[in-house]
């Protein structure tokens, strides 16, 4: 697979498409797939130019966004299965590359509806081919796609691990702390001062593990392993609704293995019964 960004003024059969719709991908249960065949679609309302996010052998892979309004389901797509729906529901059933590419299209699709129009004169944007970039001719300043980096780390303490949980989490799940990096920091400045304004502790040992794309909307998630060192849970980020210890053999529902958290959790885990 190919990663590219582009535009093209139409599309033929020999592609795949990637809907989304008000923020939600359109998804048949069915097949759990998210990329479609425009065979299998009413495109007629649909006008370019069309963004291509990447390229597997001779077929393109693009992104389209359409209103509300527009009844899209050709007739081999069953309504009552194929529908739009947020994306994070999803991301579970996906594999590396499948993750990879759904990611790719919600962020590389928001850009594109942000860069239409020239934020200083409001004239239409064009697309650089070569740069692939939006850019307006009162500057000439090029538009390319913001990626906004965050930190995400798993607190341990020999056998007990701290995780945390948001008000919009499903029920009793909960996961790793996270935060974005201000400007100015580096990412273990952010770790450090993210985890004392959530919870109250201090940590050491700060190890980078791996990283991973996250688009809501547009985030790149840089994955810790930090030592808890000292300090009492007290919540002060209006974002958690409750924080707590739990021994990794006894672990609440935890987010899938297809996200970071998910990846940091269980790789303490196996590190830890290995010793």
């Amino acid at each position: 697979m190919k990663l590219i960004r582009t535009l093209h003024e139409s599309i033929n059969e020999e592609t795949s498409l990637i809907i989304f719709c008000e923020n939600k991908i359109l998804y048949d249960q069915n097949e759990k797939s998210y990329i479609f065949n425009p065979k299998d679609l009413n495109l007629k309302e649909i006008n370019g130019p069309f963004l291509a996010i990447a390229k597997v052998n001779d077929r393109y892979i693009y992104v389209i966004n359409i209103d509300s309004k527009d009844k899209i389901l050709g007739i081999f797509l069953n309504p009552d299965t194929t529908n739009f729906i947020d994306l994070i529901n999803i991301l579970a059933f996906f594999d590396t590359e499948s993750f990879l590419i759904a990611s790719r299209a919600s962020i590389l699709n928001n850009w594109h509806l942000k860069n239409t129009y020239c934020n200083y004169c409001g004239n239409i944007n064009k697309f650089d081919l070569e740069e692939g970039a939006f850019k307006c001719e009162c500057n000439n300043a090029l538009n390319y796609p913001s990626v906004y980096p965050c930190i995400i780390t798993l607190i341990y303490d020999d056998e007990r691990i701290l995780l945390g949980r948001s008000k919009f989490f499903p029920e009793n799940m909960y996961s790793t702390l996270a935060g974005f990096i201000e400007a100015g920091e580096s990412a273990e400045q952010a770790l450090i001062r993210e985890v004392s304004e959530e919870v109250n502790v201090e940590v050491s040992q700060i190890e980078y593990h791996s990283s991973q794309s996250w688009p809501f909307p547009s985030q790149l998630m840089l994955g810790y392993k930090c030592k808890y060192q000292k300090g009492e849970i007290v919540l002060n980020d209006k974002e958690l609704e409750d924080a707590q210890w739990f021994n990794i053999k006894e672990l609440p529902n935890i987010p899938p293995d297809t996200s970071i958290s998910g990846q940091l959790i269980r790789s303490y885990i196996e590190d830890h019964l290995k010793l």
